[in-house]
This record gives structure tokens, sequence and C-alpha cells, in this order.
């Protein structure tokens, strides 16, 4: 079976805070994706942790969380990224931020039996056991476009609904590639090497062990 995409994430850290006022950065995403988007601003203390999203937005298209140190885009739409990238390219400099640190997650759905899942493990070890759920996450620390990142897959067994309803069960995988944060303050992303970074993590991320 081909595996189904779910979803993809994509995330932006920033060398430094936001700063600016979060209305401006609501403003700068509505004139790239649209006054009809449903824009949220959490009211938190100045000084709650930078992590914490200071701004959300949903839609059909994408939902957009903004915190103080990072912006996550999420999208149910494979080449979102991809069709998008210049719009958020442009938010990221209206908004007047550096990024230090980039990190792509695609999670998708493969409906394969547990028996097939089993073949990725050691024969010898795992064929006489019966497990009602396996779960492994393999991470490697390797470079992409001269960045070190943390190339991480991660399968479970799992289910999901089909458009006709019915339940099919398979495994979820949940591929993760991201630039190092001990790395944030020394790496530049121009918007070429930024464009670049994603196009190899997304190819990245469709290699699975399954």
């Amino acid at each position: 079976m081909e595996k189904q995409f779910i979803q993809i994430q994509l995330g932006l850290f920033f060398k430094s805070d936001f700063q600016s006022e979060i209305e401006n950065a609501s403003l700068a995403i509505k004139k790239e994706f649209g006054n009809d988007i449903n824009p949220q601003i959490i009211g938190i203390p100045s000084n709650a942790p930078s992590e914490i999203p200071r701004l959300v937005i949903n839609s059909n298209l994408v939902n957009i969380n903004l915190a103080k140190n990072r912006v996550d885009f999420f999208s149910k739409k494979e080449n979102f990224v991809q069709e998008n990238f210049e719009k958020i390219f442009n938010i990221i400099n209206a908004i007047s931020v550096e990024i230090g640190r980039v990190g792509v997650v695609v999670t998708s759905f493969k409906e394969i039996p547990i028996s097939e899942f089993k073949k990725i493990f050691d024969q010898k070890i795992i064929s006489s056991t019966n497990p009602k759920e396996i779960s492994v996450r393999i991470n490697e620390e390797t470079k992409l476009v001269d960045l070190k990142i943390n190339n991480s897959q991660m399968y479970a067994t799992g289910f999901i609904k089909g458009d006709d309803g019915i339940q099919k069960t398979g495994v979820i995988i949940t591929r993760d590639i991201n630039t190092l944060a001990e790395d944030i303050k020394n790496n530049s992303f121009s918007k070429e090497i930024l464009n670049n970074f994603i196009l190899e993590a997304i190819s990245l991320a469709d290699k699975i062990l399954v």
C-alpha cells in the first residue's frame, strides 16, 4: 500500500524573541493568506515563557501558531509549503525576525498489518513474539545542505478513518527533520538557503522504513 499523507508542519525558530506588536503580525499574516482567516490573540503575561503562542490562526488551508521564539505552520495540504513559500518568507520579513533553526515534520499513514511492520526488526529476536502494538523512534545526526540536522523517524501502530468513514489499521509515520538547537545562533538562513533546506527536508521525509 502507498502511504497516505496526513499533515505537514513547518517550524521556524527565531535567533532572538519577536518583539513587535502581535497585531502587526496578525495583519502581516492576513495580507499574505487573506482577510477571511480567523486570528486569535492570546492574552498572556508579557513574562510568560517564549514558547507559548501569542497568536493562533485557523483556516481551511493552514493553521499558524506564533510564539515569541518561533512560528509554526500546519497544513493538511501536501504541497502547502512549496506553494506558499513566498508568502511565508514575506511574513518573516514583515515581523522582522531572523531564522536560526528550521524544522520540517511530515506525518503520514500506511495501511499494513503488524506482521509487515515487524520486518524492520531483527527477526531472530522478534519473530517469536506476537505484539498488539509497536512503537519505535530512530534519530541520526547527519547533514542536509551543509547544515547539521536531526533526521528522526517515528513509527507507531495506529489507525485512521478513510473518506468513506471506514477505519484503517496500520502505521502512523512521523518524519522530523530539524537543524540542531545548539546551532541556532550560528546558522544563517537567506531566502535561497531556507527554500533549499525545506525542499531537501521534504524530499528526505519521503524516505521511510516500511
